[in-house]
Order: structure tokens, then C-alpha cells, then sequence
């Protein structure tokens, strides 16, 4: 003789019938606001910025190489090596001069890495970056100012040349810091409500 059983399950709901507890909901990840037409713009021209200061700074840095037999030479005739109390040979001061240059280069390039993280963070709406980037760009331009008017110029062609990179890098650094603080910037920075259209 054959009986029917029902196997037991969440299903079947009687007396003695084992409950069992129901799972919390699982959080669905919050969608990210998409970043308004302005701070994407202020993004790109903040990258070119960056590059910008790099190709004026590693010109710089070869210039600098170019005229390694005048630093040398300066520092060889600097008076604590020419007194003796500093006992360094001229190959000693040409390997101190490389290493200076490849230590300006390494921190050349940490310092555009870090700006570059900041203009990351800022693009996903992180108003810290906004503001750091903000000083550093009004920095810039204010570091331009003497060029425009040519003072520590030698008037050399390459000079001109690195100053109008420099004077062009700081225009570009006005143009991100004025649209990152536009209407729409400002309330997707500090996480305000979409203006109704």
C-alpha cells in the first residue's frame, strides 16, 4: 500500500511546517550621475595641460643637458671645490649633473601622474579634485604672468618658444577652471538635484 507524501518545502505552509527566514534584499548599486557635457570638456582640456607642462618641461630639461659643460664648469669653480674643502673631481660633478636631471625627470612625471589622478577624480564628480585642480591651474597662471611681460627672458628663440607653450598652457588651464565652475558643473559637484527644464 503506497502513500503520498509531499516533500516539505517554502511552499507548504501549515502547522508545524519549518519556516524559514527570508533573505535581505540585495543592494543594487547606485547609477552614477553622467557628468555634464562641460566638466567632460574641462577633462580634455585639462589633459592637454598636462601635456603641455610635460613637452615644456622635458624641452627645459634637454636645453638644460645642452649646457652641461656651463654647469659644470660654474660648479667646478664654485669656491668650497676650488678651496679644497670639498674634494670632487670634474667626472664626479658630470655624474652629479646626470643624476640631478634624472631625479627632475622622475618627480617631472610623478607630479603629471598626480595631476592627472586629480583630473580622473574630478571627472567622476569628486569636488575635492575640483578645488585642488582649481589652485593649481590659477598657479599656472599666475607663473605666466612674468612671461607674458618677457622678464627672464633671454630673448633666444627657444625661449619664445617655451614661453608661448606656457602662455598657450595657461589659457587652456582658464578655459578648464571656468567650465568646471559653470552652472551645470556646480550641481553635479555638489550632488544638487538636476534643474527641471
Amino acid at each position: 500500500m503506497a502513500t503520498d507524501t509531499a516533500a516539505p518545502g517554502p511552499a507548504s505552509a501549515g502547522p508545524g511546517a519549518a519556516e524559514f527566514p527570508v533573505p535581505p534584499p540585495v543592494p543594487q548599486p547606485k547609477s552614477e550621475r553622467p557628468a555634464p557635457v562641460d566638466v567632460g570638456t574641462a577633462a580634455q582640456l585639462l589633459w592637454a595641460v598636462a601635456g603641455l607642462g610635460l613637452i615644456q618641461a622635458l624641452a627645459a630639461m634637454v636645453l638644460v643637458v645642452g649646457e652641461k659643460s656651463t654647469f659644470v664648469d660654474e660648479l667646478m669653480n664654485n669656491p668650497s671645490v676650488t678651496s679644497g674643502e670639498v674634494d670632487m673631481s670634474r667626472d664626479s660633478v658630470e655624474t652629479l649633473f646626470y643624476v640631478g636631471i634624472g631625479f627632475t625627470v622622475v618627480l617631472i612625471l610623478i607630479l603629471t601622474g598626480l595631476f592627472l589622478l586629480f583630473v580622473h577624480f574630478m571627472r567622476k564628480g569628486r569636488n575635492w579634485a575640483r578645488m585642488l585642480l582649481t589652485i593649481a591651474c590659477v598657479m599656472m597662471v599666475v607663473w605666466t604672468i612674468p612671461v607674458l611681460f618677457g622678464i627672464g627672458s633671454d630673448g633666444s628663440g627657444t625661449a619664445l618658444a617655451l614661453g608661448g607653450v606656457q602662455i598657450l598652457q595657461a589659457v587652456v588651464a582658464v578655459g578648464a577652471v571656468v567650465l568646471m565652475h559653470r552652472k551645470d558643473s556646480n550641481s553635479y559637484f555638489l550632488r544638487l538635484p538636476p534643474a527641471a527644464e
